[in-house]
């Protein structure tokens, strides 16, 4: 049996990404449906990390995992659609931080990495 070194813990789920994450704050424009609402929900967040396949966003509401969001980014004037992987509270508990993925990969250079 192969022996694992979790004391690199965070560092191994790293490798395993798709992309690198790179932190960079962007205020943008998030909009995604609440569950048991019947209309779509406005807000303003921000970046903490962003990458080739999606961000960690942090906004004042919670989004449940597998939820579409349609972000803008007012620096390119882009548009895209996400879909949420996990949602958590942030550090300080007035805000939630939310992973979101690239739902359609064809946003071009999204987020300006390249």
């Amino acid at each position: 049996m192969e022996d694992i070194d979790f004391s690199r813990g965070k560092d191994l789920l790293a490798d395993k990404r798709q992309s690198q994450r790179i932190q960079q704050t962007i205020t943008i424009q998030v909009v995604g449906m609440q569950p048991g609402s019947a209309s779509a929900v406005a807000q303003s967040g921000q970046t903490i990390e962003v990458s080739d396949h999606g961000a960690l966003i942090q906004t004042r509401i919670k989004y449940e995992s597998g939820t579409e969001l349609m972000i803008h980014n007012p620096q390119n004037l882009q548009n895209a659609l996400f879909k949420v992987v996990w949602s958590k509270p942030s550090s300080g508990g007035s805000a939630w931080n939310t992973a979101v993925a690239y739902e359609d990969q064809t946003a071009i250079d999204f987020w300006g990495l390249h």
